[in-house]
């Protein structure tokens, strides 16, 4: 039976964030894509936080329903911009610090055009628009930061500061969130995986 890795992972000052994973070997191969994970279909991609670039990345899981990583809010009111660009007021409804996510409310949150499906890639917002990137899914891992451990996919991902929270699409369907990038190594992230969301929404 496979074991998963195990992954220190660091996370940098905001609005960096990184994390630094030193490989522990395990029998079994790497895999190249994603099987499982919770359903997705045409998620409106949004940027989360202050200024008009954002500071993390989110995406919608049901009208006026808002999933992105737990590390860039505070618990109060935050700043949430979609298509349309308009600044809209999101409060956290939920929030798991283990697993990372956060689910904000969102009232008046439209809706986004469909991405391909074809694939696996990341759906990132940068400068107001909606940039589908290649990922490839490279192992499962167990992602240990400080006390907390996660279920976790490292990606071979060419992940930039305000990608965190953002979905990893693989045949249409939500296989992982994107919440930090590897310090040591390039083209290398790291993504909450998606089979906790359902736990998480519940």
């Amino acid at each position: 039976m496979s074991a998963a890795r195990r992954c220190d992972a660091r996370a940098a000052p905001l609005p960096r964030f990184a994390a630094s994973c030193a490989p522990l070997l395990l029998a079994g191969a790497a895999i190249g894509n994603a099987t499982g994970g919770a359903g997705a279909t045409a998620p409106t991609i949004v940027s989360v936080g202050d200024g008009p670039a954002g500071v993390a990345t989110g995406f919608s899981v049901s009208p006026g329903r808002v999933v992105t990583v737990a590390h860039i809010v505070d618990g109060g009111a935050i700043a949430v911009r979609g298509a349309d660009g308009i600044a809209r007021r999101g409060v956290v409804v939920r929030r798991d610090d283990t697993l990372d996510l956060a689910l904000l409310a969102v009232p008046g949150l439209r809706s986004a055009p469909s991405f391909p499906r074809a694939g696996t890639h990341l759906l990132v917002r940068r400068d107001g628009a909606v940039t589908s990137l290649p990922a490839r899914v490279a192992r499962r891992i167990t992602a240990r930061i400080g006390i907390a451990r996660r279920p976790a996919l490292e990606l071979a991902a060419t992940a930039a500061a305000g990608d965190s929270g953002a979905p990893v699409l693989s045949g249409g369907r939500l296989t992982g969130i994107v919440f930090a990038r590897s310090r040591e190594r390039a083209g290398v992230a790291y993504a909450v995986d998606a089979g906790v969301l359902s736990r998480f929404l519940r």
